[in-house]
């Protein structure tokens, strides 16, 4: 062994018995407590990246569309928050003042529209917009959330998915 290790051990055994054993195992214990916690804390940032990574459409026209909702699962009745985002270069134009919004229920294939007027909405780069749906009158289940473009561009379209509870 070379010196250094030598003096690193005799610190650390000088330290124990300054501290006192206990004192000093149950820093070593605290520390690895630490240790621990910073990495279920970067777990913790994965499963959220998961998260949203299942819920937003991952072949959505090159990622320059995001839908993305504020909440994974809603209650019946509660209003559904959808926020669309243009994440890509181009300026969007979308049929209508809902960008296109079509809701279908997963389990039924019942599709639900948001009212809307029938207008041209376009949404620059960087841009976003949020549209509240309702869902009065839909049944529990899951459902998906797709916006679409002006039929006269590119077709460039978005999804999301998310719940409701009975």
């Amino acid at each position: 062994m070379g010196f250094v290790t030598w003096v690193a051990i005799i610190a650390i055994v000088l330290v124990a018995i300054g501290l006192g054993v206990g004192v000093f195992f149950s820093g070593l214990i605290r520390g690895a407590e630490i240790v621990g916690e910073r990495i279920s804390e970067s777990a913790v940032v994965r499963e959220a990246q998961d998260f949203v990574e299942d819920r937003v459409d991952a072949g959505s026209s090159d990622r320059i569309l995001v839908v993305t909702t504020d909440e994974a699962t809603y209650d019946a009745g509660e209003p559904v928050t959808i926020t669309v985002k243009n994440i890509g270069d181009r300026t969007l134009a979308f049929p209508d003042t809902s960008l296109g919004l079509e809701i279908v229920h997963a389990g039924s294939g019942q599709k639900y529209n948001v009212p809307s007027a029938k207008m041209i909405t376009e949404l620059a780069p960087g841009e976003s917009k949020e549209i509240t749906w309702d869902e009065e009158g839909a049944p529990a289940g899951d459902y998906i959330a797709t916006v679409h473009t002006t039929p006269e561009e590119e077709d460039v379209s978005a999804q999301v998915r998310f719940m409701i509870t009975g």
